[in-house]
């Protein structure tokens, strides 16, 4: 088995390069093959019964429904060749309020998936993963924002790394990354930089060890900053020749030190049927930032999230696929700059459905229904529930 091919398909899968969140956002990257340039375009039509859930300073916002049509035009490219593969996901999209119930009943999205990979030589090999987005959502499976936004903000992450093998069952992965959060104010940004470096050990064909260190430095826009060290052992295991598990577990220490759990796993359970779950403990340094009553910006310094999810994709005929999934997270805060803001908790429940059904090669449509339910101890003004129901055509070519 080629390793240095073995290790950087695990770390790609495992997330060493972690910029894609807690299922993948860019739906090439498992691809083994090159595929053509395409694109997909898009109109919806539906009905968010909440469709201003927050206002940008936290008050109470005026939970009313809107109808709503939104368009969107996404490409796809990925190449495959023996030193050097890449692909692309982006897309545009905007989206047309109806019924006048925001500040702004015209909203945009963007979005960019990137990923590089280049074999140096027969030891080394450079690894580059990167994600931008641009708009009001960042999917709950991301695990990036767990917050809606009453406006735009734009989430970006790179992540790069060095490959090296040394012998023929190790290898390390070095690397750098960078994230930011930037919105309409300076108060709500975060900056954030870490180092790693991985080592990877094949104990046998199926199976992969890893032990991982990292150092990270997150930098608020309401000013003040942390830094932690992370240390985690764990392993990619090819259960069988249709499901996987990986999993990692540590530690996180700096000012407030807690426990580190990340595992997901994936099983194509029939011909017909894909099945993926995932959990993760851990700090976090994103959504902690809110305001007072008195309209003064404050950050808890530590908080500590589970996040847990599944979803699975079911053919109910060759043209006709049900999706499905849900998502968990409850956040705990403590330690808040304001002396006047206590502990609290703040817990967040995303279900949806879609059927999507292909009419041909190129045309299909879809609808779904979303839910989502936010309920908080203490944080102000992030008590919501939230269901779109939507219908959509799509042409690819």
């Amino acid at each position: 088995m080629n390793f240095i091919k073995y290790t950087v398909a695990a770390s790609l899968f495992s997330g060493v390069a972690s910029a894609q969140g807690l299922f993948d956002i860019n739906p090439n990257e498992v691809l083994d093959e090159s595929i053509p340039l395409t694109y997909t375009f898009g109109v919806q039509f539906g009905y968010d019964d909440n469709a201003n859930p927050i206002t940008a300073t936290g008050t109470a916002a005026s939970d009313e429904g809107s109808s709503y049509v939104s368009a969107d035009l996404t490409a796809n490219l990925a190449i495959r060749e023996p030193r050097t593969s890449w692909d692309i996901n982006a897309g545009i999209g905007t989206t047309q309020y109806l019924d006048d119930v925001r500040e702004d009943d015209t909203t945009y999205n963007l979005h960019a998936a990137f990923n590089f990979n280049h074999r140096i030589n027969d030891r080394a090999r450079f690894v580059s993963r990167n994600f931008a987005n641009y708009g009001l959502d960042l999917d709950n499976f991301y695990g990036a924002i767990t917050n809606r936004n009453a406006d735009e903000f734009l989430y970006f992450s790179t992540d790069n790394a060095i490959g090296y093998r040394w012998t023929e069952r190790l290898a390390t992965y070095t690397g750098v990354t960078y994230s930011t959060l930037q919105y309409e104010g300076d108060d709500l940004d975060v900056d954030r930089y870490s180092i790693y470096n991985q080592f990877r050990y094949i104990l046998n064909p199926q199976t992969t060890l890893t032990a991982t260190g990292r150092y990270s430095f997150a930098d608020f826009g309401n000013g003040g900053d942390t830094d932690r060290v992370n240390a985690t052992v764990g392993f990619e295991r090819q259960l069988s020749s249709t499901s996987s598990l990986v999993a990692q577990f540590g530690t996180q220490l700096g000012d407030s030190s807690s426990a580190f759990v990340n595992a997901h796993y994936n099983k194509q359970v029939t011909q017909q049927l894909k099945a993926r779950a995932f959990i993760r403990y851990s700090q976090e340094d994103t959504d902690s930032i809110f305001f007072s009553s008195a309209g003064n910006s404050f950050r808890y310094e530590d908080r500590q999230v589970l996040r847990v999810g599944g979803a699975f994709d079911y053919a109910l005929s060759p043209q006709l696929v049900l999706t499905a999934g849900g998502n968990y997270s409850n956040s705990e805060y403590s330690d808040s700059s304001d002396a006047t803001q206590g502990d609290a908790d703040w817990d967040l429940f995303s279900v949806y459905s879609a059927l999507t059904y292909k009419i041909n090669h190129a045309f299909s449509v879809r609808g779904s229904v979303n839910y989502t339910d936010s309920s908080a101890d203490d944080v102000i003004n992030r008590d919501y529930d939230r269901t779109r129901y939507e219908i959509g055509a799509y042409y690819t070519f």
